[in-house]
């Protein structure tokens, strides 16, 4: 253990020399290098997900229109789209926004995927509605770090849902972001085109997690450098069941993450599905 600790500080000294960096707010300068980051991301596997959820608990259950928050760059909701589905994208960033509308322009899927800037704890989503289905993946709402701009998401989101339709989510659990989970690199790699490193340190009293993360952009003069600085906050489910049901959600179900099983103390994330009655 301490040869393989010893070699991570030897890579991260050759890739990041003393990680002095300034540091940037969450996804701003990452999102040119995203797609990169997240290259081994399996997002049809996640909407394939989605609809084994939506087709066990109700079978009858007919979308067309989706609205994802927290959209990045468009991805997800891209894939939503090719399926035939009409989308609205909602991301705090607005370069990670800038590059989603490019992806569907590229794609031809900008008549069926818009994107929209803005922060979605206060975005008021009722004009674009009324949708069938709500989605935030990715321990998105984990980014909300306010309780009280978290249960104003809950009122905001039921306004644009139809009767019938459905909210689904997932968060981060608490022992996900105690034990370190987010403590990642890619160090060992011999030529990444973009390097990271991830460490993480979690607050038991304000259940806050700091993520500092450093990437490495490989470039034909060298790397470039940049930090990012994230936190999440941890919410048990108690807290989550009590501030859905305030907004007016039905509580459908919850489960230990691309499972159908019952979330265990040890469970990293969490399905939420929520109903509008």
């Amino acid at each position: 253990m301490d040869a393989e600790k010893d070699l991570v500080a030897e890579r991260f000294r050759e890739i990041f020399g003393d990680g002095n960096l300034r540091e940037a707010p969450a996804f701003t300068q990452i999102a040119d290098y995203y797609d990169l980051l997240m290259s081994d991301v399996p997002y049809t596997a996640w909407i394939a997900y989605v609809e084994d959820v939506l087709s066990r608990l109700d079978p009858g259950f007919r979308c067309s229109r989706v609205l994802e928050l927290a959209s990045g760059t468009g991805t997800l909701s891209l894939e939503f789209a090719r399926r035939g589905h009409s989308v609205l994208g909602v991301d705090l960033s607005r370069r990670m926004v800038e590059v989603a509308r490019r992806k569907a322009k590229e794609e031809g899927l900008d008549d069926r995927a818009f994107f929209y800037c803005a922060d979605m704890a206060d975005f008021d989503p009722s004009p674009y509605g009324p949708f069938d289905l709500v989605i935030c993946l990715f321990d998105s709402l984990n980014y909300i770090t306010e309780p009280d701009r978290f249960q104003r998401l809950f009122f905001n989101v039921r306004t644009a849902v139809r009767k019938g339709g459905y909210f689904i989510f997932d968060l981060n659990s608490e022992y996900s972001l105690s034990h370190h989970l987010f403590d990642l690199n890619n160090l060992w790699k011999k030529r990444a085109p973009l390097y990271y490193y991830w460490k993480s340190t979690y607050d038991s009293v304000s259940r806050l997690c700091r993520i500092d993360m450093w990437f490495a952009y490989r470039t034909d003069k060298g790397f470039y450098r940049f930090k990012e600085l994230h936190w999440q906050r941890s919410y048990s489910i108690d807290e989550v069941r009590k501030m859905c049901e305030k907004a007016g959600w039905d509580w459908v179900r919850i489960y230990e993450a691309y499972t159908f099983r019952k979330p265990e103390p040890t469970s990293e994330r969490w399905y939420f599905v929520l109903r509008n009655p």
